[in-house]
């Protein structure tokens, strides 16, 4: 993944990848709430469903930070991508293998491979990168009327139609490259609007608001989700999904606007959120890898079953911290070999 050089978009990073950790510890883990539950514990299951709309907004966040700076794909990239997975992946497979816990299989083999669907992220990010200089090509040749137009023209359809209409069944929720697609082009437009006034003024305030409001938004529209989404609980279980797309514009907008609040931030280079940031994907794929999935899930499983309120809240955000420390520390190895790689092989 690209390297992000300015600390407040490190932090949103950071940010992001916790999000995604806290949504796969939440509603992937444990067993979702129902209608039932809501009678018996109401605040419980208004609180469990704020946490999934506060961090759902993690996946758009990562593809628009590309987005904002916009994705230099160059052979190093995709080679780096590939290591890192084959490193971390084939690492714990080979670990695992020695411990007897794991066999020599095709399907084993082909999970390392990233032929599973488990890791759609990856898949559609690659796309993404591979995409990405025709969509700078478009950034950097087209007018701004011209984008703005192509952006709206996307969302319109993909709010409507590509949500809950007849074409999700190629945006699939978002759970795919089509989507990143258009959250790159509004970061990038939305990074434009704060700095080049050639920008309509009715046009540039809406990126350009006190970064209080930013996080206001950022809010309403967490709790304007989790509104939809509890009510839905009497209506039809199917809400969820609904709900929770990353297609929904709810989610968009709120992902957008927490990174113009951090956009927006005056945070001083640090050598520990450089480092953070640096191993994010990490998070991602130590976390999500098929054997220790169930693992990282076993965690948050005991914990919820072990205390409640506040406590519980509490101690899975702990273990959640712990895991992000421990996989960015376990791909400083990664980094260390990579880095020797590129000056053996001369790889820029």
């Amino acid at each position: 993944m690209g390297k992000v050089r300015q600390a407040n978009m490190e932090l949103l990073r950071i940010f992001a990848m916790f999000m995604i950790l806290v949504i796969h510890a939440n509603m992937i883990s444990l067993i979702r709430p129902t209608s039932v539950d809501f009678e018996s514990n109401p605040l419980a299951v208004f609180t469990r469903y704020f946490i999934e709309s506060f961090g759902i907004v993690g996946v758009d966040i990562f593809v628009m930070i590309s987005g904002w700076f916009l994705i230099n794909t160059r052979t190093k990239s995709f080679i780096s991508l590939a290591f890192q997975i084959l490193m971390l992946w084939g690492g714990v497979f080979c670990i695992l293998l020695l411990l007897g816990k794991t066999d020599l299989s095709i399907k084993n083999i082909l999970e390392v491979l990233v032929f599973t669907k488990w890791d759609w992220f990856i898949k559609a990010y690659v796309v993404l990168m591979i995409i990405a200089p025709v969509l700078n090509t478009f950034v950097k040749n087209s007018t701004e009327k011209h984008q703005r137009l192509v952006i709206l023209g996307f969302f319109a359809f993909s709010s409507t139609y590509g949500w809950f209409g007849g074409a999700n069944r190629f945006f699939v929720y978002g759970y795919g490259p089509l989507l990143f697609i258009g959250l790159y082009m509004l970061a990038q437009y939305a990074h434009q609007a704060q700095r080049e006034e050639s920008i309509p003024i009715n046009v540039r305030r809406f990126f350009c608001l006190d970064k209080k409001y930013d996080i206001m938004i950022f809010a309403g529209c967490a709790i304007l989700n989790t509104l939809i989404a509890v009510g839905g609980l009497i209506v039809s279980a199917r809400i969820y999904n609904v709900v929770y797309a990353y297609t929904n514009p709810i989610t968009i907008i709120g992902a957008l606007y927490l990174l113009l609040f951090f956009s927006k931030l005056d945070v001083k280079s640090n050598k520990i959120v450089s480092m953070l940031a640096t191993g994010s994907f990490a998070v991602y794929l130590l976390h999500s890898q098929v054997d220790l999935r169930p693992v990282f899930s076993s965690g948050v499983q005991y914990i919820y079953n072990s205390h409640n309120g506040v406590g519980c809240i509490l101690f899975v955000f702990v273990y959640l911290v712990l895991v992000y420390f421990i996989s960015v520390i376990i791909d400083l190895l990664r980094l260390w070999l990579w880095n020797i790689l590129c000056k053996k092989n001369n790889i820029e």
